[in-house]
């Protein structure tokens, strides 16, 4: 597919998304005039002033489909009526995308109908969300500009690979963000955690940092916490340090915790509560109680009406008393928390370069604002970090730092890749070292196929405005006249020889259309040149032959295991 070269002015208005595990939100700013980013405060049924609001989905089935009726706190409120039965809430369905995490396969979840996948769930909600964002942003500006004036950022875990991020910007197009025909530009898929960093560099000066200083983004979100230093370059600008690194050990799994913790305290005593009982006291756990949790004072958890606790033999046993269960500190640090800081505290340990070569760690994201959890790595790092900090409002520092990445793209230098990346090209082929099954005859000699030709190794350090070119030719060996591919490969190690190793998977697949020409004699050349872009989230690539330029059509293989 071919474009013309992206125009930023175009789209004045920069939309940033923050589509999160449990929460999201949504910052905007208005770029020939603004320097700070504008938030979205005010969600449908909402009462208090919130930046963000529940990334839940309520569906009805009608006619044999199910279909997205309510999105956000409506769902909440609308599983609370005599009605919940006639619904499906689908809710914590972000984690399903990251292909390292053991959770239960998606078709395996309990009441999840087969027919609503991961995908479609989150562009059902991102076009819900979308559709109430857009109408806020534009009652602002009024009619001088039109959605058709809107770039977006959209952020996504560090740690997600290739393969989820097409996931979500797939699901993000058929939200109707952008259509496939807009240039791939107009929507940027930006880290959490460099999203972060662009925040916090604002209160560098704060804490009194400068030139060659190193900082640690810990992005806690609700699923996944991410982890990237940065040092602060020549004129405020940024570089990666390391290529980052994360695990799956965000603020719900100790929601899940919490939920076991219930099951046993109520098994022992001789009752089963139903599935919506435990999940309504984790949230009300997840919502008042666990962002104020500071490891010392014991915590009082609200019972709803239910005749359950009437099977409890006795109560008592287990702090319930009034209508109110008491939760000892020392139980939640140990079976609630502790499970999950400490794989925190050993994400940030860790880290390539480690926390003592940093000046400051800045905690962000909804977990990174817990008390407890802030206060661990205080105990663990702060006798070698100078600052640990959290942000003011460290639930706003992703979506708001997401809108400085589309006001000021280029604030971050260089980054860190995180894979190795090729092309598969014919080599000359080497008797006793290449297979017979790739020897390939032909007009240029004797070649082997499917060679793995490197780009950039893992852990290369390469420049945001950096674009690595290589020249390739085409040769005609047969009178057959056909489309040319050229393959877009990575692996998790070091280059391969062969992009048919175990460890390759294909990214992407360019098409283009056949080199030659009837007339042309075989063994007939065009020349061509590949140009590889790795200072994004995405992997960007293109083809210039003939005088025209050819993008990347992402096609991955295998089904939708999400």
């Amino acid at each position: 597919m071919t474009f013309p070269d992206f125009d930023p002015d175009d789209y004045p208005i920069v939309v940033a998304i923050d589509f999160g595990t449990t929460f999201s939100g949504c910052a905007y700013a208005y770029a020939p005039e603004d320097k700070e980013a504008r938030t979205i405060t005010s969600w449908p049924k909402q009462n208090v002033q919130y930046a963000k609001t529940p990334t839940l989905n309520l569906y009805k089935e009608v006619n044999g489909k199910y279909k997205m009726v309510e999105w956000g706190l409506k769902c909440k409120l609308q599983m609370e009526t005599p009605a919940a039965s006639r619904y499906i809430q689908l809710y914590q369905y972000k984690p399903h995308l990251d292909e390292n995490l053991a959770l239960v396969p998606w078709k395996n979840t309990v009441s999840v109908p087969t027919a609503i996948s991961v995908p479609t769930a989150i562009s059902n909600y991102l076009e819900a969300l979308h559709e109430y964002v857009a109408e806020k942003i534009l009652q602002e500006f009024g009619r001088s500009y039109s959605r058709k004036s809107f770039r977006y950022c959209l952020t996504v875990p560090a740690m997600w690979s290739d393969k989820a991020k097409d996931v979500m910007r797939k699901a993000a197009v058929r939200a109707g963000l952008i259509s496939g025909d807009d240039h791939p530009d107009r929507l940027t898929l930006v880290s959490e955690p460099e999203a972060a960093a662009l925040y916090c560099e604002k209160a560098c000066k704060q804490f009194d940092l400068g030139h060659g200083d190193q900082f640690m983004i810990c992005d806690a979100g609700g699923g996944t916490v991410d982890l990237i230093v940065y040092e602060i370059a020549q004129g405020r600008h940024l570089s990666e340090v390391t290529k980052g690194h994360g695990g799956s050990c965000g603020s719900m799994f100790i929601d899940l915790n919490f939920g076991s913790l219930l099951v046993e305290k109520f098994r022992r005593q001789g009752a089963v509560f139903p599935k919506s009982v435990i999940q309504a006291l984790v949230e009300t756990f997840a919502y008042q109680l666990k962002p104020q949790f500071d490891g010392e004072e014991d915590m009082y958890l609200a019972l709803p009406r239910n005749d359950c606790f009437d099977d409890l033999r006795d109560p008592s046993s287990i702090g319930i008393d009034g209508g109110y269960m008491c939760l000892k500190a020392s139980e939640l640090k140990k079976v609630v928390f502790e499970p999950v800081v400490k794989q925190v505290l050993a994400l940030i340990q860790e880290q390539p370069k480690g926390a003592k070569s940093c000046s400051a760690i800045f905690m962000v994201g909804g977990f990174g604002s817990s008390t407890y959890l802030l206060d661990r790595v205080k105990q663990e790092f702060g006798g070698v970090v100078k600052t640990v900090s959290s942000p003011h409002k460290p639930e706003l520092v992703v979506v708001c730092g997401a809108v400085y990445a589309g006001l000021n793209p280029k604030t971050v230098t260089s980054r860190v890749t995180r894979r190795c990346y090729g092309t598969d090209v014919a080599l000359p082929f080497v008797e006793g070292v290449d297979p017979i099954t790739l020897k390939r005859d032909g007009i240029d000699g004797v070649m082997c196929r499917n060679r793995f030709d490197t780009f950039v190794r893992k852990g290369q350090k390469v420049q945001v405005d950096e674009c690595i070119t290589k020249s390739y030719v085409f040769v005609k060996n047969s009178k057959t006249l056909a489309a040319e591919a050229v393959g877009v490969y990575a692996t998790d190690g070091d280059p391969p020889r062969y992009v048919t190793d175990p460890r390759v998977s294909e990214l992407a697949n360019i098409s283009i259309p056949c080199p030659f020409k009837p007339k042309d004699p075989l063994g007939h050349k065009v020349s061509c040149e590949m140009k590889m872009y790795f200072g994004l989230s995405e992997i960007r690539a293109e083809v210039f032959i003939l005088g025209k330029k050819y993008f990347t059509t992402l096609k991955f293989d295998g089904g939708d295991s999400y």
